[in-house]
């Protein structure tokens, strides 16, 4: 080294060894996930979820583990990823893909006001919010939402369909996830549950409840995988993502999946 100094000079030397550490510098403050995949090919994603029978279940279920789930980790380890989903009440799940310390979350609605930090993939799958009854409630059978808005009306807390009813001037009762819900409707804490039908038919079956309700569709909308703006590469891993969805809907491989839960 002392040669080297000597030839070259130490202002020389110091201007390479600063301009070496201004090049690795933007490596060194991205996400340590992020460098193992650059290290060991694509490497290992992230994903968070909250516990939501039949989309994503945090104890397998006759050996399921929800259809979303399935979907998703099929579609990330296609694409050479090794997929870790860790499953935290919902409120957390966002918190987390606001901070891009996840790929992102499976499975959310669409809403505008989450576009300032999520970017929706195609539609994954689908639900249909509505009105749960009890079998011998013989009060309105509602069409819309606002056909129950004098009516003693329930969701779960933190959930799209609460603030549906908020929005509409409602003062709905709060539960704090869809099996207690369940069971206060059955109590007659409440009349009418606004909810997703697949996830609370699901819930119904494992409570050993099925005909004891009535449904009253509402509406049907897609959800989505929910990346992260700001996890690095997002976009390119996004547009991957959508490719390989694609395929699997043309093969009839996500009709195979979906069958499982039916």
């Amino acid at each position: 080294m002392v040669g080297v100094e000597k030839a070259f000079g130490m202002p020389l030397i110091r201007s390479i060894r600063n301009n070496a550490f201004a090049f690795i510098l933007p490596y060194l403050l991205v996400s340590p996930n992020s460098v193992l995949a650059d290290a060991h090919g694509k490497g290992i994603l992230q994903i968070v979820t909250e516990d939501y029978p039949p989309y994503e279940m945090a104890t397998p279920i006759q050996g399921l583990q929800g259809f979303d789930y399935e979907l998703a980790t099929l579609i990330f380890k296609q694409l050479g990823y090794e997929p870790q989903i860790t499953f935290y009440p919902w409120k957390r799940a966002l918190e987390k893909a606001r901070t891009g310390s996840t790929v992102g979350i499976l499975t959310c609605a669409y809403r505008k006001e989450r576009e300032s930090f999520i970017v929706y993939s195609d539609p994954i799958s689908e639900f249909t919010n509505g009105f749960f009854t009890r079998k011998n409630h013989h009060g309105v059978k509602p069409i819309t939402l606002k056909d129950v808005a004098d009516q003693k009306v329930a969701s779960i807390t933190e959930y799209e369909s609460l603030k549906a009813l908020q929005e509409l001037g409602m003062t709905p009762i709060a539960a704090p996830n869809t099996k207690t819900a369940i069971r206060m409707l059955h109590e007659n804490r409440f009349d009418y549950l606004y909810v997703n039908k697949q996830a609370t038919d699901f819930e119904i079956r494992l409570s050993g409840l099925s005909g004891e309700f009535n449904f009253h569709p509402i509406l049907t909308k897609e959800f989505h995988f929910c990346f992260s703006k700001r996890y690095p590469n997002v976009r390119q891993i996004v547009a991957n993502f959508n490719s390989t969805l694609k395929r699997l809907r043309d093969d009839g491989t996500i009709e195979q999946i979906r069958g499982k839960y039916h």
